[in-house]
Order: C-alpha cells, then sequence, then structure tokens
C-alpha cells in the first residue's frame, strides 16, 4: 500500500502534525505502507517531532496564498501524484480549500479528507462586524459543498457528524493514545497545566479569568501554559492587567511534553472550540484530572463528567474557576478522578484505533 499524504506542513507544533508523525511511523513499522508527504507551505527545515526517515517527502516552494498560486501547486501535486502512482491520497488541509483539492488533481486516485478541527476553526473571530458576518456567511456556504469529490471523508468523533451531516461518506476514527507511561502523576505539585497556540480557540482569556478567582484563595498554585505565542503576546499582557503574572508561566513548545505532564496536577482545557484535544487524551494517560469547557468537538467523547474530570459550559469562567478549586482543595478526589482518566483512556490505544484506517484504506482498494 501506498499512501501520499497532503498537508500544509509537517515541521510544525500543533497536534495535528503529531498524530501526522505518530500515524506515518505506525503505518511503515506494522503495516509496512509506503508514506510520500506532500508538504504545501512548510516552515522550517526540521521537524519539531520525530518523523520516520523512510518518509519521502516534497516541500512545495512557500508563496503567498491567492489562487494563482494555489492553482500552481494543484499542477505540481498532480506531477508528483503521476510520478509516485498511490494507491490512496490523504488530505489533511483543515483550511476551505483543502476540502475542494481533489476537484484540481486527478480522478485516478482514491481520495481521504482527514479532518482535525471544529468547522468553527474556518470562520472569523473575535469580530460582530457587517463584513465580518457576510464573509463568515460566504464560509458557511463554502464549507457546506466542500467534501464530496472525497471518497471518504475521515471525523474524530460522532460530535462532528452535526457539522458534517449533508456527507454521506463520513467514516468517524478518533485519534489513537499516543503514549502509556509506566509511571503515573503522582499530583502531589500545586501546579495547574495548559498547552495550547496562543489564539482565540484556546480561549487563553477565558482561563486567566478563572485564575484570578484562584489565586484570590490559592496563591501558593500555579498556572503554566505551554504553547507558542502571538506576536502582540496578549495573554502575557492580560495577565499583567489581572495583577496575576506571578502566578502563571509561559513557556514555549517542547518534544519532550510528557514530562511536563507528569509533573502537573491538574490539566485545564479553556477552548472555545476544538477537534478531538490530543493533550487531552495524553493528560489523562498521564493520570491527570481536567477541567474543561464542553465546547464542540470531541471533548465531552473524552472526559466522564464527575468521574475522570469536569466538564464545564462554554464561557462560563466562574464555574470553571470553581472546578479547579473543588480538584485543588480535594486531594483524594484529584486522585481517584486521575486514575479513572488513566484507565478510561485505554479505549483509544493505537491497537484499537490504527486496524480502522487500515480496513477503511483496503476497502477503499477492492472497491477501486
Amino acid at each position: 500500500m501506498k499512501l501520499l499524504y497532503i498537508v500544509n506542513q509537517l515541521n510544525g507544533t500543533t497536534g495535528q502534525e503529531r498524530i501526522i508523525a505518530i500515524k506515518t511511523d505506525y503505518f511503515i513499522k506494522e503495516y509496512h505502507y509506503d508514506i510520500v508527504v506532500v508538504a504545501l507551505d512548510e516552515e522550517g527545515d526540521v521537524p519539531f517531532f520525530e518523523v520516520n526517515p523512510k518518509i519521502k517527502k516534497y516541500n512545495l516552494p512557500k508563496t503567498k496564498e491567492s489562487l494563482f498560486s494555489s492553482l500552481s501547486k494543484m499542477k505540481q501535486v498532480n506531477k508528483i501524484l503521476k510520478d509516485e502512482n498511490p494507491d490512496v491520497v490523504v488530505v489533511v488541509v483543515d483550511n476551505i480549500s483543502g476540502l475542494y483539492i481533489p476537484n484540481f488533481l486527478s480522478n485516478k486516485y482514491k481520495y481521504v479528507y482527514e479532518r482535525h478541527n471544529s468547522k468553527s476553526v474556518n470562520y472569523t473571530q473575535d469580530s460582530n462586524s457587517i463584513s465580518t458576518k457576510f464573509l463568515n456567511k460566504a464560509k458557511k456556504a463554502l464549507l457546506d459543498q466542500g467534501g464530496k469529490a472525497y471518497d471518504k471523508v475521515v471525523l474524530l468523533s460522532d460530535d462532528h457528524i452535526e457539522e458534517w451531516k449533508y456527507l454521506k461518506n463520513i467514516e468517524i476514527i478518533s485519534n489513537p493514545l499516543i503514549f502509556y507511561p509506566e509511571n503515573y502523576a503522582p499530583l502531589e505539585n500545586k501546579r495547574v497545566l495548559a498547552v495550547g497556540r496562543h489564539t482565540h480557540q484556546k480561549g487563553f482569556d477565558f482561563l486567566l479569568k478563572s485564575w484570578l478567582e484562584v489565586v484570590k484563595v490559592h496563591k501558593d498554585w500555579t498556572l503554566d501554559i505551554y504553547g507558542k505565542k502571538d506576536e502582540h503576546s496578549r495573554y502575557v499582557k492580560l495577565a499583567e492587567d489581572y495583577g496575576i503574572s506571578q502566578y502563571i508561566n509561559f513557556h514555549e513548545p517542547v518534544s519532550n511534553i510528557m514530562d511536563v505532564y507528569l509533573e502537573s496536577s491538574i490539566y485545564a482545557l479553556s477552548s472555545r472550540f476544538e477537534g478531538f484535544p490530543l493533550v487531552l487524551i495524553e493528560t489523562m494517560a498521564c493520570g491527570v484530572p481536567a477541567v474543561a469547557f464542553n465546547c464542540p468537538c470531541g471533548v465531552k467523547e473524552l472526559i466522564t463528567d464527575q468521574e475522570d474530570g469536569f466538564l464545564v459550559e462554554v464561557n462560563d469562567t466562574e464555574a470553571f474557576a470553581k472546578s479547579l478549586m473543588k480538584l485543588i482543595e480535594n486531594p483524594k478526589k484529584r486522585k481517584s478522578m486521575g486514575a479513572a482518566a488513566r484507565k478510561n483512556i485505554l479505549r483509544l490505544s493505537p491497537e484499537e484505533i490504527f486496524p480502522k484506517w487500515k480496513h477503511m484504506f483496503e476497502e477503499l482498494i477492492e472497491i477501486n
């Protein structure tokens, strides 16, 4: 089996790049697949996450986004397809144009669209202007029509189906559990953890507002946020405005994130929307209980409320703060929830998830 992946980049620091690296490595080692990756907009020369050296990679020249450059890249991809002749082409591009890629390529191949995010990521955020509303309406129309040229559209959870209910070619395959450490977090450190890029999606403004309430009572606890900062360092400044900078540590992304999980006692997921948060899967594997907004998509399929974490309605920063304090103030509850999280997440082991991909690929080839 030869798979050709079309991605924006493979060298990034997000969960999407990480899961592609892990998945392709598994396919090569366990199923002996040949893997080719075409990066449409690669940044940097060195992968942030470890990538299997057997992967053959094409980096297309980075260009300014335009219709001309997009069509030019599709022409280059068509040439690569002809040279490589894959069995299946897997597109992992979460922007709107990614939904239409097969329309510009040879129809000789089987196409799979792998979606890692809620549709919300494609809308313009942080604005209620008339122009933004018009733009979002146009984007919705494009999103609702996209994906129909694919043989399969793979979504990460049942929670996503409502967003894509017009499609008939849906397959649900969740992200897998990437590691399951022998040692788990003792949950003794007075440390709450959050991980993610400093974007509107991740809701760190909500988290800081909640943390403002927490440190009024628990000044001996710290919040550690790992992730790439935005160019204006807005959340660093917001922490300063709230007067809580001394209770927060902002860190750059690290590749050995498991060590960070094991040193933490609570995970805080404050996102407005998600795809199927890989970081939540990983913290649960480390036995760290979470407080999370019940946002779309996938969070409620990972956390069982009151059993292995707390689910809070999005935007309810007061309830979020109270849930954090319940875990801070009750070590016994914290540890019982952490143990339940570690046990429950085993349902997403690689041995459960990756055979679903194998079956789907082989079924597509048989159809062909």
